[in-house]
Formats: C-alpha cells, sequence, structure tokens
C-alpha cells in the first residue's frame, strides 16, 4: 500500500531537502513520521495543542513528543487556545484551528528556512472537501479537492484511505492516539464522514479511487484554463483589461481573468456582477465587492480599485503660492521649484488675462470652459482625455472672477493661453510631503 505514497511522490514531484512534518498524533501522521523518519534526517515535528480537549490534548502532546524522541526527530510545540480565539474572531473552532496550524507550521517553516511542509490529508479528507464544497456551491476549483502539492505543502498520504492506513499502521507496528472528537457529528466534517460518505459508498465501493481519477482530471483542466488567464493578463500588468478583448474571451477563462485582476478569490455572485457590468453598463458604472474593493468600467478598460476612492471630492481654497490642498495631498509652489518634493503637473497662464483673485476647487455639475474657440463641458474634456471617473473630481478646476481658467493641466482656457513675449503665471502642483 506504501506504493501509493510514492505514487503521489513522484507525480506530483515531492522532493525536499529539509522538512516540517504536522504532527497531531493521529494514525494519519504517525504514518507520515514513521514513513519518512526512514528516508531523511532532516526533518522537524510541529504539534499544535488547541487546548479544545483538556486532559486528552495534552495526552496528544506528550504521545508526540514519546513518539518523536523514538524517531530520533526533533518536536516544537505550540500550545494555541482556540476556543477563546475563535470567539475573539468571530470564526468557526474547525476553521481558525485551521487557519492557527498552517500560520504556525509557516512560521516555523521560515524561521528554520525549510523548504516544504509535510501533512498527512489522505484520501477520505479529499472526499470529505469535495461533498462539504459541492454543498455550498462551487466551480472546478473546489471540486478538484485538496491539492497534493498547494505552494509548500505537500501531501504524500492523498491517495490512501483512513482504512488503509490503520492497516498500514498495524502492519508496521505504528502506535497512535485517536482524537475523540472525531466522533462528534455537531461537526460538519464529521459529519460527512460518518453519514454522508457511507451512503455514497454503498453507491460505489470504489468511491476514494473514483474520487482520486475524478480530481487529477479536473486539476488539469482547472491549471490549463489558469493557465490561459495568466497568459492573457501578461498584457495589463497594470490591471487595467481592454473591455473589448475581456468580452471576446471564454466565459471560463474570464473567470479566471476576474479573480487574478482582483487577487481576491472571488465567489459566484461577484463574478456574476462583475460580468453584467461588463456586458450591460455605461462608462463610469462600478459595482462595490467585499473588503473594499470595487470593479469599475472606464472609456476602454474595466479594473478593479479599492472602493474608498470612490467617494466624492469637494473642496475650494484661494490659489496662492504655499497653499497645501489636502484632499488632494497637493501642494502649490507658484514661478518656484518646491525643494525635494515630486511635481505632479504644471499650468501656465498668461499672467494679463486672469481677472481678480484666483481660486482652485473641485469640478461642479454644468462646469464649462471656452478653449480653442469651443466652449465644452469640463465632464467630456475629462472624458476625452480618459481620466477615470472617480479621479476627475480630484482635477483641480483653476478660476478667477470671470470663470474656469483651465482644468488642471489638460486644458487651458483661450484668455489665459500664454503668448509669446507676455508675462506668464506658473504654477506648479507638487505631491505634499
Amino acid at each position: 500500500m506504501d506504493s501509493k505514497i510514492e505514487y503521489a511522490i513522484k507525480t506530483h514531484n515531492m522532493a525536499y531537502s529539509k522538512a516540517i512534518i504536522g504532527l497531531s498524533g493521529g494514525a494519519d501522521s504517525a504514518l507520515l513520521l514513521h514513513y519518512f523518519a526512514g528516508k531523511s534526517n532532516k526533518l522537524v515535528c510541529v504539534h499544535v495543542n488547541h487546548m479544545i480537549r483538556g486532559a486528552e490534548a495534552d495526552r496528544d502532546e506528550e504521545f508526540c513528543r514519546r513518539i518523536c524522541e523514538k524517531y530520533g526527530v526533533p518536536l516544537v510545540v505550540h500550545r494555541i487556545d482556540i476556543p477563546r480565539l475563535a470567539k475573539e474572531q468571530g470564526k468557526g473552532v474547525e476553521e481558525t484551528a485551521r487557519n492557527e496550524r498552517y500560520r504556525v507550521f509557516y512560521e516555523e517553516l521560515n524561521k528554520r528556512e525549510y523548504d516544504a511542509i509535510l501533512v498527512a490529508h489522505n484520501a477520505d479528507d479529499n472526499v470529505e472537501s469535495i461533498i462539504f464544497n459541492l454543498a455550498r456551491g462551487t466551480g472546478l476549483n473546489g471540486l478538484s479537492g485538496i491539492k497534493p502539492v498547494n505552494g509548500r505543502v505537500m501531501r504524500p498520504l492523498i491517495y490512501l484511505s483512513k482504512a488503509e492506513i490503520f492497516s498500514l499502521c498495524a502492519e508496521n507496528n505504528i502506535e497512535y492516539v485517536t482524537d475523540s472528537t472525531n466522533e462528534d457529528t455537531e461537526y460538519t466534517r464529521n459529519y460527512i464522514r460518518h453519514t454522508v460518505i457511507p451512503a455514497v459508498r454503498e453507491l460505489n465501493p470504489e468511491l476514494y479511487s473514483a474520487v482520486s481519477r475524478m480530481t487529477d482530471t479536473l486539476r488539469a483542466d482547472e491549471d490549463f484554463i489558469l493557465s490561459q488567464a495568466k497568459e492573457f493578463m501578461i498584457s495589463y500588468s497594470d490591471g487595467c483589461v481592454d473591455t473589448a478583448a475581456l468580452c471576446a474571451l471564454h466565459t471560463s477563462v474570464r473567470t479566471r481573468v476576474f479573480k487574478l485582476m482582483s487577487k481576491k478569490s472571488l465567489d459566484f455572485k461577484s463574478i456574476k456582477a462583475c460580468e453584467d457590468l461588463l456586458f450591460n453598463s455605461e462608462c463610469g458604472s462600478y459595482i462595490n465587492l467585499s473588503e473594499n474593493i470595487a470593479f469599475k468600467k472606464e472609456h476602454s478598460y474595466v479594473h478593479f480599485i479599492d472602493s474608498r476612492l470612490l467617494s466624492t471630492v469637494e473642496f475650494s481654497y484661494p490659489l496662492k503660492d504655499g497653499l497645501i490642498i489636502t484632499e488632494l495631498n497637493t501642494a502649490v509652489a507658484f514661478d518656484r521649484e518646491r525643494e525635494n518634493s515630486e511635481l505632479l503637473y504644471t499650468v501656465r497662464l498668461l499672467t494679463d488675462g486672469i481677472n481678480g483673485q484666483l481660486t482652485v476647487r473641485s469640478r461642479l455639475d454644468g462646469d464649462r470652459i471656452t478653449a480653442n474657440k469651443m466652449t465644452k463641458r469640463v465632464k467630456r474634456i475629462l472624458c476625452d482625455a480618459h481620466i477615470p471617473s472617480h479621479l476627475r473630481d480630484k482635477v483641480p478646476v483653476i478660476c478667477d472672477s470671470d470663470g474656469i481658467l483651465a482644468v488642471g493641466d489638460i486644458c487651458v482656457c483661450d484668455r489665459v493661453k500664454p503668448k509669446k513675449g507676455n508675462n506668464t503665471t506658473v504654477i506648479n502642483f507638487y505631491k505634499s510631503m
């Protein structure tokens, strides 16, 4: 049966020089330790005492110390009060325990400069995960189950069933402990393990083998589709993707592109909302998603942005040398350079054409400016300049007592356009420190 371990190692290239073993003390991880302790002396076991089961959890910790001493493998123990932490974070006990385990594993991995984390997920765990994901609604990735290799996490037992693991432990006199909570069907995965899977196995006794074949196939399909999405994104490293090009993609590839663009694990509802905006909304439209993320359609492209940037900006100041426009994080300097500051842009105005006090403000509905002997709406000028709609309120509008003189450095009114030989007022806008 250990040929299944060798198959997993070779098929998924589970190569490492120094590895951490996640050791719970159960049959799975005890087998993992037994198998690899005889093949490598560059191992460290990490045990996380979740402090869920009181004396039983302490028993498991002591057992791990004993078997690590037996195999001559160093052991590191972390004690974490998972019930308390789950309550503080507002998460389930199972989820919190998993998150903390992997946090600890990676912490030890990085501290020791090791290159792999070996964990003992098996074929039963794989089936449980798939059923769990199926019940919640999932795509290819969820139906692909537990990845044999995920980054630096490797799962050499992934093709072994729990029954096979128990059999191997018996054949090799491998000691292990049993977690009493494994029988508690109040936990979702235990319910799947003890109630759902036995019912499904009545339909197909070879369930584990069938699921392993399915997950290998689906994982390959997912990898291919994702590779197409990554290849497409090479042309859009700034995250702003051409609308027409995105619309032309196959739906499966486009779904992965959305995830790559957002750098988030978008759910089905969010992806469908992005699709609807892409195909059915006008320029400037956006939708708010989770975690301060918004998906927005611009003149010829779409992108994900921080939704907090979409709030309206309003400001109005007398325009003078040394002004700080706090809403824009911008400083103003007249006719001079501002040392140690990043120049954003410069506006040049004919001095004799200025009437009264200069002011600078955010745009208003109905703003118009006369340039090149044509009067245009400021909104249209900003749109034609391809300024994203959420940034248009942040383009300063410069005025005097007779009206608008300039829209940032994009457009200057005819009556203050600089003329050769005439005095010019130079207004520099810098990034405020």
